[in-house]
């Protein structure tokens, strides 16, 4: 691209801005080294530059990108570590979710820009001298080790004009979709991420692992199913979604509940006298007792069952989130649950919340368009505290089935 006189003029307003807000800009002499290699090449064609960021240095921008930015570098704003707003921009911080070589994948992907619809576009950027700026201004970086430029992958939006520009929830709309398309047409997922030093010094690191060093493991445990479902679950960045996967273990441990719960009860019924076992009305109510416990192999009961049985639900209530416990605590009029309270309310209890978590099943399953909420559910913004509770009722229930005696491990859960 050729060099002219207004877009150098341009670019020394952008450089003078980024001196002057970014102390180590002004410190460093690389943005005067750009401009006077344009300065020379006033006339001729140039397709890149080459500028020093802090942990970064000659990184390499293209000359018409740098332009597309210039105007922008004055308004950017750093919304979060991870979203970023200019005048006409928004960046969303994003990054490989998955084990395959982000070389050939951003090579597929280089300059790959979709038309939303008139006057918007989205894209894929590396390199990018907004990330750039924001990194620096969070002070994310550690000098020769954790870059401000080269970790980081953005999808950005960008608006022809101002008066296009939409409402964030639409925005995020179509960066979801952007996403898709991506992992539909290259079959690399991308989650949402953020602008982060990630890397520890050697004496950092040290201190930390002192404080917080893991002397050891708890005793191996027997393989089961549960164990694969968990550490799949454990890997899932998006809240709804790692929900969903503890609640599969929750699920898949449910039936061996209700069976040792039915077990119990017909050893119960059947520790009676012979004279009682030749009685009509008593043998009825045995298929009944039978009629019954099939019955509870429906998807509420089911999970009703885990709660009540396969993890300590008032030792991991505290875990839930604050609006959960408090609307317990308020149904069933105490100020805390404790090992002391009586059976009928941890029973009630476990039984609401186990009825929360089905609704938010439900919830997260079934198409909007033919659902409606209940009231029930856990809301949106409580799912990652609610996983934090999922995640350790699933490691209890893991623990409770191997110490099952042989004859309750049924195929069933296979």
């Amino acid at each position: 691209m050729v060099v002219t006189k207004t877009d150098l003029k341009r670019v020394q307003t952008a450089f003078k801005y980024i001196n002057n807000r970014y102390e180590w800009f002004e410190q460093d002499e690389s943005l005067e080294n750009v401009l006077e290699d344009l300065t020379e090449n006033l006339g001729n064609d140039i397709q890149h530059v080459e500028i020093s960021f802090p942990a970064d240095s000659d990184v390499t921008i293209g000359y018409k990108e740098l332009l597309s930015y210039c105007d922008e570098i004055p308004t950017l704003k750093v919304e979060s570590n991870g979203v970023l707003k200019t005048k006409l921009l928004r960046l969303y911080v994003v990054d490989i979710t998955d084990t395959e070589s982000d070389i050939p994948f951003y090579e597929i992907l280089k300059g790959v820009t979709m038309k939303v619809r008139e006057g918007i576009e989205i894209s894929l950027v590396r390199d990018n001298i907004i990330v750039g700026l924001a990194a620096t201004e969070l002070d994310e970086y550690t000098e020769d080790y954790w870059g401000t430029v080269s970790p980081y992958t953005a999808i950005e939006l960008r608006y022809k004009s101002e008066d296009l520009i939409v409402v964030e929830e639409q925005e995020m709309e179509t960066v979801r979709s952007f996403m898709f398309e991506i992992a539909d047409t290259t079959g690399v997922a991308l989650s949402f991420s953020e602008i982060r030093n990630h890397y520890l010094t050697y004496a950092d690191f040290d201190e930390v692992a002192g404080k917080n060093k893991l002397k050891q493991l708890r005793e191996l445990e027997q393989y089961n199913e549960g164990m694969r479902l968990f550490v799949s679950a454990v890997q899932i960045q998006e809240a709804e979604l790692k929900f969903l996967n503890f609640y599969k273990i929750l699920e898949h441990f449910a039936p061996i509940a209700v069976n040792i719960e039915a077990n119990e009860l017909m050893r119960k019924k059947l520790d009676v006298s012979k004279s009682q076992m030749e009685d009509g009305d008593y043998i009825r109510s045995i298929f009944d007792l039978a009629s019954s416990m099939k019955n509870k192999f429906n998807d509420e009961d089911l999970i009703k069952s885990t709660f009540n049985t396969c993890f300590d639900f008032i030792g991991l209530f505290g875990s839930l989130p604050q609006t959960i416990q408090t609307k317990v605590k308020k149904q069933i009029q105490i100020s805390e649950l404790s090992y002391g309270l009586e059976k009928q309310k941890v029973t009630t209890a476990s039984n609401m919340v186990s009825r929360i978590i089905y609704a938010t099943r439900n919830k997260v399953v079934h198409a909007k368009s033919n659902f409606s909420v209940d009231g029930n559910e856990c809301t949106a913004d409580e799912m990652e505290q609610l996983n934090v509770f999922m995640k350790r009722a699933c490691s209890q229930s893991i623990r409770w089935y191997n110490r099952q005696p042989k004859h309750f491990k049924l195929n069933i859960i296979k």
